[in-house]
């Protein structure tokens, strides 16, 4: 009797722990996400969801378009933030419920501009193997973070903006030198007029 009572309170703690376990990437078609990036969202979800009881969620797709990746919101339950990208449409969109879209920034997530968005300005600057795990990582991190950072909270699990930073300083750089070089020729001209005027 005790031995059963044992069984059966185990397999209750199983039950329950698999039920609570949290699966961020819900649909990621033909593996466009490698095992690592995988991981390391399902660790900021989970991690997220255990501190606020938010579920952000991610799917991707290959072949399937934007339209059955939104109908994915359908199965998630509130709160909850839904960010997808579909290859064959070229788009990347958020979907979140209600009382979710005051807790992050919608807009500056999708910017294009390298300063705010941590999506598109990874997409459209490398044409890598891995450009889809590297932006959605991104992404995902950020929404997480501003999520976290709305309760005043902070994720062990967060990866911080490195990818964003990275961006920053290369545009900065390429500024730099475009300012660098007008400085040299102007320089070079100015030279040139005054030793012109001397002879």
């Amino acid at each position: 009797m005790i031995y059963f009572l044992r069984g059966g309170f185990l397999a209750a703690f199983l039950f329950i722990t698999s039920a609570f376990s949290i699966e961020s990437v819900i649909f990621n078609e033909n593996n466009i996400l490698n095992e690592q990036v995988t991981s390391k969202i399902n660790a900021i979800g989970k991690e997220l969801y255990d501190k606020t009881n938010i579920f952000v969620a991610l799917a991707v797709g290959d072949t399937s378009d934007i339209k059955s990746l939104e109908a994915k919101a359908n199965e998630l339950s509130a709160p909850f933030v839904l960010l997808m990208l579909s290859k064959r449409d070229h788009k990347v969109d958020i979907i979140a419920s209600k009382e979710s879209l005051s807790f992050f920034d919608k807009e500056a997530v999708l910017s294009p501009y390298s300063g705010t968005g941590s999506i598109l300005p990874i997409l459209t600057s490398n044409k890598g193997k891995d450009i889809y795990n590297a932006a959605l990582l991104n992404g995902y991190a950020d929404i997480s973070d501003q999520i976290a950072n709305y309760f005043h909270l902070k994720l062990e699990n967060s990866i911080g903006n490195a990818n964003k930073d990275t961006l920053n300083i290369l545009r900065i750089g390429i500024y730099g030198f475009i300012c660098f070089a007008l400085l040299f020729y102007f320089q070079r001209k100015i030279t040139r007029k005054r030793r012109n005027n001397n002879v």
